[in-house]
Order: C-alpha cells, then sequence, then structure tokens
C-alpha cells in the first residue's frame, strides 16, 4: 500500500467514527443475510461485537504504517479468528460484504481510489491474519 491509500483508508474510518455502530450492525446483517449459518461464529452479544469490531477495526489501520506492529496485532487477530471457525473462504466472502457496507455508508465518497485501498487494506490485512493461524490448518488467502 502506498501513503497515500493508507491516507485514504484512515481518513475514512475516521469519517465512520460516529456511525461506527450502524456500520457495524450493517455489516452483519450483510454477513448472515447471505449466509446464516455464520451467526454460530458469533456467541458473544453483538453490541458487544459491534465495539469489539470498532476498536480492531481502528487498531488495525493505525497499525498499518508500522509494520512490525501490524504484523503482531494482525497475526494475533487472525489466531482468534481461526479459533472462532473462520477458514480461508471466510475471508473474501467477508471482505467483499465490508466493501460494500463501506460503500454504502460513505456514499459519494466512496472513489474508485478508496475501493481500491480498501481492497489492498484488506488484503494485506487478511494475509498477515492467516500467518497467525496454525499451520496444521494450511490457510493461505490466495488459495482455498
Amino acid at each position: 500500500m502506498s501513503p497515500e491509500q493508507v491516507a485514504l483508508v484512515r481518513d475514512s474510518v475516521r469519517a465512520m467514527g460516529p456511525r461506527m455502530d450502524a456500520v457495524a450492525d450493517e455489516f452483519y446483517r450483510r454477513v448472515f443475510a447471505r449466509d446464516p449459518s455464520l451467526r454460530a461464529m458469533f456467541a458473544g452479544d453483538l453490541v458487544t461485537q459491534r465495539r469489539k469490531f470498532a476498536d480492531e477495526l481502528q487498531a488495525i489501520v493505525t497499525a498499518i504504517p508500522d509494520i512490525g506492529a501490524f504484523l503482531d496485532r494482525a497475526r494475533l487477530l487472525g489466531a482468534r479468528h481461526s479459533g472462532y471457525g473462520v477458514r480461508t473462504g471466510h475471508y473474501r466472502q467477508f471482505r467483499d460484504l465490508l466493501l460494500e457496507t463501506f460503500a454504502a455508508e460513505l456514499g459519494d465518497a466512496w472513489t474508485e481510489e478508496l475501493a481500491v485501498a480498501w481492497h489492498r487494506a484488506y488484503d494485506m490485512v487478511a494475509e498477515a491474519m492467516m500467518m497467525g493461524v496454525p499451520r496444521s490448518t494450511g490457510a493461505s488467502f490466495f488459495t482455498r
């Protein structure tokens, strides 16, 4: 990612900040509408999950410029998500739904340039997360 793309992603998270609970709600609504079986991965209260979503999104986006901190955080996040049942195919599905949600929330501010930046950011995060998955799963973002 270029520094300009990092700034675009960071600025868009800031722009959504005041409505992040609603953004998270819409994301989870889309996830469960697409695949109701995924609800089982979210055993806890969705109010708590929304907060975790907002906090982790902010933290991971903030960490991107510091590659060491970013990789450490993303690997731990990936290991936790593996324990929740997240598998390789879920990363692409979640990416598409997350970017759809952001596009709907940001409206005209969702430009092609921002879409490319978010796509790259998400793929970078997902690949780093899968580096934290135990090797026995054989997970890779680019293979199924």
